[in-house]
């Protein structure tokens, strides 16, 4: 399944690496254009990124929101 002639960026432990490391989503368009992997992995791993972008975005939701929180009990003595 392996060809000689893709280029490195298309590779799997390339692409694997971009897609959770680096681009996130943005690297989903390398995964369908490699050969390397199949339909299925494909959408496994399609899934697996959506959830895991979606639990990220969750999780800055809720920093920001808590900071916002804090800097306005600080602030909030100052009548700011």
């Amino acid at each position: 399944m392996t060809d000689k002639n893709t280029a490195w960026y298309l590779k799997p432990i390339t692409v694997i690496f971009l897609i959770f490391f680096v681009l996130g989503p943005f690297g989903l368009p390398l995964l369908y254009k490699s050969p390397e992997f199949s339909k299925g992995l494909k959408i496994i791993l399609t899934l697996i990124v959506l959830f895991y972008t979606a639990f990220f975005v969750f999780i800055i939701y809720f920093f920001v929101q808590s900071t916002l929180e804090s800097i306005d009990q600080l602030l909030g003595p100052l009548n700011l």
